[in-house]
């Protein structure tokens, strides 16, 4: 599955289990933004499926990632074959 796909799957998954009515997320949103609906433990067990599957934190790298693009492109070398 496409880093992108997993995170977007993975993000309206707990949005929606929150009460959230997301149809698609925004890439460029905060990890955390209000509209989400997601509180920082539910980024916790999302960062975790994320580390479990690509076998590394997106947050080992020089500068943490603030949004879901950057999070997604911190992830995607990974992710190549």
């Amino acid at each position: 599955m496409e880093v992108r796909t997993r995170i977007e799957t993975l993000v309206l998954s707990v949005n929606h289990r929150n009460g959230g009515t997301l149809a698609a997320l925004d890439f460029s949103l905060r990890l955390l933004d209000p509209s989400l609906s997601i509180d920082s433990l539910d980024l916790a067990e999302i960062l975790a499926d994320l580390e479990r599957h690509y076998g590394r934190s997106p947050f080992d790298s020089a500068t943490p990632p603030r949004t879901w693009q950057e999070l997604a492109v911190a992830l995607e070398p990974v992710a190549r074959p």
